[in-house]
């Protein structure tokens, strides 16, 4: 029952990964898509810490929200790689 919370974020970093790599980011800029997997794990430690005692009570949800939606918001603010030029489209139909 421990994998279940966390099932949610890793598929959401697995599509991040393939929406990325279908957009044409490569190299470095890929780690934002393990931000859903970060807030997550960043949630429980948080959460256990509260649960214990003297844990930070203010924006632990808040922050946790923001490391998820990190890939979406540079998906949208980066600039695009360029897309390729299709190249000439060769007929193979016989007249």
């Amino acid at each position: 029952m421990l994998i279940l919370p966390f099932l949610a974020p890793v598929v959401a970093s697995v599509l991040y990964v393939i929406v990325f790599q279908k957009a044409g980011f490569r190299g470095g800029l890929m780690f934002v898509c393990a931000g859903p997997v970060a807030g997550a794990i960043l949630t429980r430690i948080l959460v256990s810490t509260m649960v214990m005692g003297d844990g930070p009570m203010a924006g632990v949800f808040l922050f946790s929200a923001a490391l998820s939606l990190v890939p979406l918001i540079v998906l949208a603010f980066l600039a695009w790689p360029p897309a390729a030029q299709p190249g000439p489209r060769i007929s193979t139909e016989k007249n």
